[in-house]
């Protein structure tokens, strides 16, 4: 009788094991396996400040530390709006976005080149942990845009031809006084600015980015391209933006972890900084107007968990 028994209870055993293997088979041919990574994360791009020229004219002309360095004195607008963005402390839709066990962000900035190539601004990065929470000067420093454009928006949109965006343009190669010069008849060329990089394309020219050098009037612009000779097709592009290359901090010792890398080599150089703690971050710009000497206009800021 025992052996009976041992040898029932035996096959009841087998039976539930196999029950179970049934179960996770079919569950897995239902739900797709998702497995955490394990060294690789990924994170979109946010937009963390909106295009626009400096904040003020000094960062002290934006929050004076004296009276204005706590929690209640933090912009209360929306990133849209030129306020700080909020760092949620997790993401939401880990399929699609991915996941980060650290606390890194980093950050890239381009703006426009108002005033031919290498324009320039100056920033701060400040910081606010939860209600109550001080302002935090997290780093301070200056940028120069560089020559790698900025094609597509990372949050969308096209950022080549911005400003200006013409077709079927006519191009007047030999022509004397007006050698060069690129004609519409709208008034296409209205807000272009000698001084400005042009997109050019077009039958007889080199394609390429040049500088508009002279701005006659909304109908006549003069850029030197590279050519052979006349057409009416060309393509013009007005204004392109361009990612920062250049970027130093002026100090190292206000964070624990911020750092710049590849900076100074015609590409887009970024800052990572460390943001454990902080629910809120903001750059603050300035030295950054457009209309004065070799400054940069609309500035902005992207970034993604690290």
């Amino acid at each position: 009788m025992e052996k009976i028994v041992k040898t029932r209870m035996g096959k009841a055993a087998v039976a539930v094991i196999l029950i179970m293997v049934l179960v996770v088979l079919a569950v897995g041919v239902i739900l797709p396996a998702i497995a955490a990574p394990l060294d690789t994360y990924h994170s979109s791009w946010h937009l963390v400040r909106e295009t626009a020229d400096e904040d003020g004219a000094t960062f002290a002309a934006v929050y004076n530390l004296t009276t204005e360095g706590n929690f209640a004195n933090k912009d209360s607008s929306t990133v849209a709006a030129g306020g700080p963005f909020k760092i949620t402390s997790f993401n939401v839709g880990i399929g699609d976005e991915g996941y980060s066990p650290g606390s890194a962000w980093i950050f890239a900035i381009c703006g426009k080149n108002y005033n031919n190539v290498d324009d320039t601004f100056s920033f701060n990065i400040i910081g606010w942990s939860k209600t109550n929470g001080m302002l935090q000067n997290i780093a301070e420093g200056d940028g120069v845009l560089g020559t790698q454009a900025v094609i597509v928006y990372p949050d969308g949109g096209d950022a080549v031809g911005e400003l200006v965006s013409e077709t079927s343009v006519a191009y007047d190669h030999t022509g004397g006084a007006q050698a060069t010069y690129f004609t519409v008849t709208n008034e296409g060329f209205d807000g272009a600015v000698a001084g400005m990089l042009a997109y050019v394309t077009g039958t007889n020219i080199t394609s390429g980015y040049y500088q508009v050098t002279i701005v006659t009037d909304a109908n006549n612009v003069k850029i030197a391209v590279t050519a052979t000779d006349d057409n009416t097709d060309s393509t013009v592009q007005i204004n392109p933006a361009f990612w920062a290359d250049t970027i130093n901090l002026d100090e190292t010792t206000k964070w624990p972890s911020v750092a710049v890398y590849n900076s100074a080599d015609n590409e887009m150089a970024f800052i990572v900084v460390d943001t454990i703690g902080l629910e809120w971050i903001q750059f603050v710009i300035y030295d950054a107007d457009a209309a004065t000497g070799e400054e940069a206009g609309d500035l902005t800021v992207y970034g993604r968990r690290f």
